[in-house]
């Protein structure tokens, strides 16, 4: 019989539940940051830089100093995972922050015209598709998920 009233999610709650946390805190202020800039709010854009700063400035001295130990992954691994998952979740939530449409691509850099070639080509659902794979993918990398060779 349990006797927590804690859910049994929060009780069981580990450092990879705290590396993909992270990773979406960190993904989604830096694109709030730049979607309250570029929308004009500079006052609530400072205010979401100085969290993310905060954010940043404490987890690496808590990691410098000992306080917050990860069991060994490779790194390749934990970057590639966040590489994809900001791929997956920046521009949705910079768009919003900016006041976008979700469907509106840049025209300046190298990626915009990329996209835009896949979307002239193709329209918006297979962007779509990858960054839901790349949510995914990422998602499991920054978690240490990892198939065994004996499960199917």
């Amino acid at each position: 019989m349990r006797i927590s009233r804690w859910p049994e999610y929060l009780i069981n709650f580990n450092m990879k539940h705290a590396a993909i946390i992270t990773a979406i805190f960190l993904i989604a202020l830096e694109a709030i940051h730049e979607g309250l800039a570029l929308a004009g709010h500079g006052i609530a854009s400072g205010i979401a830089e100085g969290i993310y700063l905060t954010g940043v400035t404490v987890g690496l001295f808590a990691f410098i100093t000992g306080q917050l130990r990860f069991e060994y992954r490779p790194m390749a691994r934990i970057l590639v995972g966040y590489i994809l998952m900001r791929y997956a979740l920046f521009d949705l939530i910079h768009k919003q922050a900016a006041g976008l449409q979700l469907d509106y691509i840049g025209t300046t850099k190298l990626f915009d015209k990329a996209l835009l070639w896949i979307k002239g080509m193709w329209g918006m659902g297979p962007i779509w598709l990858t960054r839901a794979i790349a949510a995914f993918w990422g998602c499991s990398w920054i978690t240490g998920y990892k198939q065994e060779k004996g499960q199917s």
